[in-house]
């Protein structure tokens, strides 16, 4: 399991666009997933941080979200209720411990192919990972689990 499992399930967690929530690409059309709105995030950049006696075990990242929706006024929307659930975060979730989530910048654009609106934010990331995340996520250990239940 990587951070980003766990960045996704806390994006699912707000219910901003159900489950229409995608690390780096939205799937290609037709796909069902791919119906507007949905949120698209990658990893736009790391910032090490480094004591003499070498890395220490905070890490700072920055991540990009993109809204896209036909509606240039949701799409702006959403970023908006993203910002308010996001930003200033601090705490646990599935075994990372977030120090602070702060928002960095936001901007628009529009896809003539797709014709959708993009609001595009940018969010600094600080966390510590106490464990290691299990190779498998919960998610999937889940699945597996309810497919050796016998069905009745």
């Amino acid at each position: 399991m990587i951070f980003e499992d766990v960045l996704r399930d806390l994006l699912v967690s707000f219910n901003l666009v159900d489950t229409r929530v995608f690390l780096m690409r939205a799937p290609q059309a037709p796909a069902a997933k791919a119906v507007p709105p949905y949120l698209v995030f990658l990893h736009v950049g790391p910032e090490p941080m480094h004591a003499h006696s070498g890395p220490l075990d905070v890490l700072r990242r920055e991540y990009q979200f993109a809204f896209f929706d036909t509606s240039q006024s949701r799409a702006l929307g959403l970023s908006d209720a993203l910002r308010a659930r996001l930003d200033g975060l601090r705490g646990s979730f599935e075994g990372v411990n977030f120090g602070g989530v702060f928002y960095r910048a936001q901007t628009s654009a529009y896809e003539d192919d797709t014709r959708l609106f993009q609001s595009i934010t940018t969010y600094l990331f600080q966390y510590r990972i106490p464990e290691p995340l299990p190779a498998v996520s919960l998610r999937q250990q889940q699945r597996q689990s309810l497919r050796k239940e016998p069905r009745i």
